[in-house]
């Protein structure tokens, strides 16, 4: 890459924002991120986060992109000579080997010339540089035009005509069965998203296949361990920098390795199994076992009625034993809501992403606007986390479970004056109410303050030894009918 080319393209995108907002279409993140990352050489974050770093670019609450006064000027041909400075510094790293070879009169995109004779007596005279070219044409200086888009009309052109291209059909939430893996990828290079089975292998270690769902961070890929032969899931977290983009690129790094490492470490059969990580690439992913559907499809398909509830009650036992163990091993949810249960190929629930919320959590001492990772999780918050409180722990899991669980008996989320499940469902027993009743009360004085309190009451309630015995935690070994 050269300083030229891309401090051209961060100027197109500043361009593109401009025509965008005069024509009165939307310039939200997502959308331009979509629409301008394949005319752009470098990851469309890395300009993102240029142009955010030197004000040339705001972003309000509803990611909506906009340009300052310096971004005007920008776009407007400007102030070009400190923009081709504030982008040397900025790519400074991007840049060093096109510098190098430059510098030695090649081209980036052209072999080598021979090496010289070998005879000694022989002296070669250092060659001319080679003419740089910019996709087959002269390449021009930095205060002309924007080069055009590969495309058979120029830049201004295709801005008019189609500024945001339609987005790709959402990928289906199952998995299409895999072909043969693509020949391997370099390992720093991570895959891009796939469809129609093709696979794409990913750090040598894993081949990707088909995405099986979105979320506001990133998407989930069914995948496969390419040594071991083994059924895995790869989550690639490719929108997370665009979307919290008041944290730097480092600080998101390593909150992220910190809470994956904690996950990695309680083994439970209640907690999905974190295999693998890798956040040293353009797209960090990590690697967990591969789980058969979540605990929101079963609610949904349940048609707002809920699940039958001696599962539902099971799914409970095992959440609660999971998320014990977590507050055990000083690791704590916080996010909890029914996309993030999992189940494994018996049945079993499994509890997954934690600490996901703190990775992207905001610093409210420096002013920073409160953002939540979607809203599917706000219902299911305890008081003391919709506060951003400081004084939060195990209690606000147990708030969080508590209303999963009247979810799964009633289909329902339950509002401030609900009745309890047993009068919603009269197949739940009403020895539960007061469990339930006491899970989540708003204030943490009132709550149980962790899940031990919680399991002594349950089996002080339910006698009969129909959910074993306090300790035992129920497991499927065979796929549960109905």
């Amino acid at each position: 890459m050269t300083l030229e080319q891309v401090s051209q393209e961060a100027q197109y995108i500043l361009q593109t924002l401009q025509d965008n907002a005069q024509a009165g279409r939307s310039n939200k993140l997502a959308d331009v991120k979509s629409a301008l990352e394949s005319n752009v050489s470098l990851e469309f974050d890395s300009y993102f986060f240029f142009l955010r770093k030197f004000h040339y670019i705001a972003m309000d609450r509803e990611a909506q992109l906009k340009l300052t006064e310096q971004g005007e000027q920008i776009a407007a041909g400007g102030l070009l000579e400190k923009f081709h400075g504030e982008v040397s510094d900025f790519f400074a790293d991007q840049l060093v080997a096109s510098e190098d070879q430059t510098q030695s009169g090649m081209q980036l995109d052209q072999p080598p010339p021979p090496p010289p004779p070998s005879s000694p007596e022989v002296v070669l005279e250092s060659s001319p540089p080679m003419p740089q070219s910019n996709r087959g044409g002269k390449k021009p200086p930095f205060d002309e035009p924007l080069a055009p888009l590969p495309t058979a009309v120029t830049a201004p052109e295709a801005r008019a005509l189609n500024p945001f291209p339609p987005p790709p059909a959402p990928m289906p939430l199952t998995s299409v069965a895999p072909a043969a893996p693509a020949p391997i990828a370099p390992s720093s290079a991570v895959a891009s998203p796939v469809g129609g089975g093709k696979g794409q292998d990913i750090d040598l270690r894993y081949v990707k296949y088909d995405a099986l769902g979105a979320g506001p961070l990133g998407t989930v890929f069914k995948g496969k361990h390419n040594a071991l032969g083994l059924d895995i899931c790869v989550k690639e977290l490719k929108d997370i920098f665009g979307y919290f983009s008041f944290l730097q690129r480092g600080e998101v790094i390593k909150r992220l390795k910190k809470e994956l490492c904690a996950q990695a470490q309680v083994r439970h059969p209640s907690i999905v199994q974190v295999l693998d990580q890798n956040t040293d690439v353009a797209r960090p992913y990590y690697v967990l076992e591969l789980l058969r559907g979540s605990l929101r499809e079963r609610l949904d398909l349940s048609g707002g009625k809920g699940i039958k509830v001696p599962l539902a009650i099971r799914y409970f036992l095992q959440l609660s034993y999971g998320l014990r163990a977590a507050h055990q091993a000083g690791l704590t949810h916080h996010n909890l809501k029914p996309e993030n249960v999992l189940f494994d190929n018996w049945g079993n629930a499994k509890i997954g992403d934690f600490g996901l919320s703190r990775v992207i959590e905001v610093d409210q001492s420096k002013g920073m606007p409160q953002v939540f990772v979607g809203t599917g999780g706000m219902a299911y918050m305890s008081p003391e986390l919709l506060a951003r409180s400081k004084d939060v722990g195990p209690s606000s899991d147990v708030y969080g479970l508590g209303i999963l669980l009247y979810e799964m008996v009633t289909g329902q989320i339950p509002g401030r004056r609900s009745p309890l499940p047993s009068e919603v469902n009269q197949d739940v027993p009403s020895k539960l109410d007061p469990i339930f009743d006491k899970m989540t009360q708003d204030r943490k004085e009132s709550r149980y303050p962790d899940f031990d309190a919680m399991l002594d009451d349950f089996y002080a309630a339910f006698t009969d030894s129909e959910y074993l015995q306090r300790g035992d935690l129920l497991l499927w070994s065979d796929a549960p009918k109905g």
